[in-house]
């Protein structure tokens, strides 16, 4: 972290941000960059696809800039790149043509900036996690939203590091699986009332 940045600096420049101002968009990628991209890198640690969660981090406060409402600018950075992270993860490579054809085809045109798309997989996601057992659930948080290895997870926990890694593939299965399915319901709704 920049220790020249302090929050009210960075509340000045989402304001300008908010204001459509190019310069501090620029600064807030250069004081965050890094730091989110670390933050990705613990739960994806795939340097392409954690410099593609970052780029859509960005990408996305470019383009909701005049709507977002921050009152803790780093938080939600924080909070987006764990939500990229989980829509990455979630995607099989045999999906990811489905995945951006739905997202080009069905979101864009319906000028939601793929706001539509973060609320339903956002509830899903939060219905997901409170129903899986205990012990998954665990798993799953201290993996995918603290950042924590399988080794790490496995000495906090005092269980084997084979039985996290099967907790979480179960876990990433099952979230895939669900993601898959609202991804066609969405398809099917969009057909039926916008066609």
């Amino acid at each position: 972290m920049n220790a020249s940045r302090n929050s009210e600096h960075d509340n000045v420049l989402f304001d300008l941000l908010k204001q459509g101002d190019e310069a501090a968009f620029g600064k807030i990628y250069k004081f965050y960059w890094v730091e989110l991209y670390n933050a990705a890198y613990k739960r994806l640690p795939e340097k392409e696809k954690c410099q593609d969660v970052i780029q859509n981090v960005f990408a996305d406060l470019w383009n909701r800039r005049e709507t977002l409402e921050l009152e803790n600018p780093l938080a939600y950075l924080h909070t987006a790149v764990k939500f990229q992270v989980l829509k990455h993860i979630s995607r099989k490579p045999k999906d990811s043509f489905f995945t951006e054809s739905f997202e080009n085809q069905l979101i864009s045109p319906m000028q939601a900036d793929g706001e539509l798309l973060d609320r339903e997989v956002k509830g899903l996601l939060e219905l997901f996690i409170k129903a899986l057992p205990e012990k998954r659930r665990k798993i799953f948080l201290l993996h995918y939203f603290e950042g924590l290895s399988t080794a790490k997870i496995s000495v906090q926990l005092n269980i084997s590091q084979k039985t996290v890694q099967n907790q979480l593939t179960t876990a990433t299965h099952a979230l895939k699986f669900r993601l898959t399915h609202l991804f066609l319901f969405l398809v099917s709704f969009y057909f039926a009332f916008f066609s």
